[in-house]
């Protein structure tokens, strides 16, 4: 269900984005959206289409591989931590000195 979500807020947000986009640069070159509309012809409209749906792809990919991310960051939480080469010189260090302290 929060996947679903997520996917539905990065669309409106990723058509949002895009709205922006395509108004500032018409805004900027000084070009009316009705007339820029009518003169589109179909293989823009089915380029527009193709990335559009390319988009799409890549955020469900996205969202898919963040998912696969979060199972298997809960799992490394339920079967403990990851080793740590630095953490394990730290704590054989401290063992030692405690060894030390205890010889003496």
């Amino acid at each position: 269900m929060e996947d679903k979500n997520n996917r539905e807020q990065l669309y409106g947000l990723s058509s949002q984005l895009m709205e922006l986009f395509v108004a500032d640069v018409f805004s900027k070159h000084k070009i009316d959206i009705d007339e820029a509309k009518q003169r589109m012809t179909v293989e823009q409209r089915e380029g527009l289409k193709q990335t559009v749906e390319q988009l799409k792809t890549q955020v469900d990919d996205f969202l898919a591989s963040k998912a696969v991310r979060k199972v298997t960051d809960s799992q490394e939480k339920t079967d403990g931590q990851a080793p740590h080469p630095l953490r394990d010189a730290f704590l054989q260090k401290k063992q030692q000195k405690e060894n030390k302290k205890q010889q003496e």
